[in-house]
């Protein structure tokens, strides 16, 4: 079953989180980066990663420090200061 979770981030984006348990017990992540403005939303699928993680907790922990980076990586720079790690 595919587990769903939404992060309020920094800067108008939120992390949205799947997690879902593989046939061999391991666990898979992926997350969605939800930029929401005044007049729109948008939302950026990340990549789905390979790694696969023993829990869920590690699953889902990799995927929003992948979220993360991402933000980080993209967000306007006048937004630069209010990041929270």
């Amino acid at each position: 079953m595919v587990q769903r979770k939404m992060i309020p981030t920094y800067g108008g984006y939120n992390i949205a989180i799947a997690t879902e348990q593989m046939p061999d017990g391991n666990w898979a992540a992926v997350a969605t980066v939800t930029q929401s403005t005044p007049t729109a939303q948008r939302d950026i699928d990340l990549p789905v990663p390979k790694e696969r993680f023993a829990t869920e907790g590690d699953a889902e922990n990799y995927a929003v420090r992948m979220a993360k980076e991402w933000i980080e990586k993209n967000i306007p720079s006048e937004h630069t200061d209010t990041l929270q790690k």
